[in-house]
């Protein structure tokens, strides 16, 4: 069984994962959203696509600010218990091979999805094929020391190791699109945080170079 399959296989099984209405899943997206919102203006975005939505936080909260989003996965089981249960916005695909027109949305984005996929450029590539302007990736900073730890045990997140900022710029740069951001930071895993520190969390500096997540957002030209 190779790298890809074990890892959809374990999506599949979907063991471990917090509901999208967890207090801590929802504290972890609504903080990363107000960061994004610092460097897109989001109530602007008229449409996007959440690749990989995989339990459907990433697009339930984006909804807020954003009414028409649409979401796309490669687990039929993910999509059935996706939280905002529109069956006509919610596709069956593969992030190499996304079931959608060139320059259908405003912004395309992927939460930690990319670590998953060995090919991480042509992902990047059909992202921006299927996006009229914006490209956002979020990928687990490995400058983190819960996430290079969790990296170095866990076979089938190795690939988290190779995701520091440069790495991510080259990969945007490469397909041809302009960077128009980055940053680090966060401190809740919505999987993994106890519910005991989230309070401590929450008051640290959101932005910082060994928080959990790197982001980079991308122009097309």
């Amino acid at each position: 069984m190779t790298n890809y399959q074990r890892q959809k296989e374990y999506f599949e099984q979907e063991q471990g994962f917090r509901k999208y209405d967890h207090p801590i899943v929802a504290t972890f997206a609504r903080q990363r959203i107000e960061h994004i919102n610092t460097f897109i203006p989001l109530n602007n975005i008229k449409n996007a696509l959440d690749v990989g939505c995989g339990s459907g936080f990433s697009t339930y909260y984006m909804h807020e600010y954003i009414s028409n989003i649409w979401a796309v996965d490669q687990s039929p089981r993910m999509l059935e218990t996706h939280p905002l249960k529109n069956t006509e916005k919610l596709k069956l695909g593969d992030a190499l091979n996304l079931p959608f027109p060139e320059n259908s949305f405003d912004l395309v984005y992927a939460w930690e999805v990319l670590h998953h996929i060995p090919e991480a450029s042509l992902a990047i590539a059909e992202m921006a094929r299927v996006s009229s302007k914006y490209v956002l990736v979020a990928e687990p900073n490995p400058f983190n020391l819960a996430q290079f730890l969790f990296a170095l045990v866990d076979r089938d997140h190795r690939w988290v190791l190779r995701y520091k900022l440069p790495y991510m710029l080259n990969l945007f740069e490469t397909v041809g699109l302009q960077v128009e951001h980055s940053s680090s930071g966060g401190w809740i895993f919505p999987n993994k945080t106890p519910a005991l520190i989230l309070p401590l969390l929450k008051k640290l500096p959101y932005q910082s170079p060994i928080g959990i997540s790197n982001w980079v957002l991308g122009l097309k030209n």
